[in-house]
């Protein structure tokens, strides 16, 4: 949430982000001490505005598929978390207005529907012979081309945040799947930005003896 609305805050328009924090997570003093110590924005930051609700039951993937009125619905999953993939958004699960309207170009759409296909064979504990392991391969790389250091995280991970355009991300995630970048090892794409990151920390591997 913080994330978002630091990236957000200076977009024009205005933007109002809905959150709900899980009940096994949402006692009112865990909520309060957590808010004190982490310094969440709450209210208004730039035009953006954020809302908090303590839930009483988990917001599923099937609840969320039933929210009325909402432009995008970003899940959090507690799966992608205990495997260090960071922001933990659900790509399957949450979905955007932006995509089912036509809003995109044709190729972005495309290649998200291509990702989507694409990531459960991350989680494949079987693949089928050599080309469902290339498949799991190219996800997995994908899935971790998609854990991106945060700028709100800074002063705990001292990791500069960094952004990455929307035409590179889509470049990288069709290159992917198309095989291009089969011969770079998954760990390449872990916490780094654009191409040049990953191939730079290929190249610094390489080089140690």
């Amino acid at each position: 949430m913080e994330e978002l609305c630091r990236r957000l805050s200076r977009e024009p328009g205005g933007i109002s982000i809905f959150a709900f924090i899980p009940p096994y997570e949402a006692t009112e003093r865990a909520f309060q001490e957590m808010w004190a110590k982490e310094g969440y924005t709450g209210g208004t930051a730039g035009t953006v505005q954020t809302f908090y609700f303590l839930g009483q039951e988990e917001w599923t993937a099937e609840r969320l598929a039933t929210l009325p009125s909402v432009d995008a619905v970003i899940r959090l999953s507690k799966d992608l978390a205990q495997i260090g993939i960071y922001p933990t958004v659900d790509p399957l699960a949450s979905r955007s207005r932006l995509l089912d309207m036509g809003l995109v170009d044709p190729e972005h759409a495309e290649i998200a529907a291509r990702v989507r296909q694409a990531l459960p064979a991350a989680g494949a504990e079987t693949p089928a012979g050599p080309e469902g392991e290339l498949l799991k391969q190219r996800a997995r790389k994908i899935m971790r081309f998609f854990a991106q250091p945060f700028y709100v995280a800074e002063p705990y991970t001292h990791r500069p945040g960094v952004t990455v355009t929307r035409a590179e991300a889509l470049q990288i995630c069709r290159e992917t799947l198309d095989g291009v970048h089969d011969r770079l090892p998954e760990a390449a794409f872990y916490f780094k930005g654009g191409m040049d990151e990953i191939r730079a920390k290929v190249e610094v591997e390489g080089s140690q003896p």
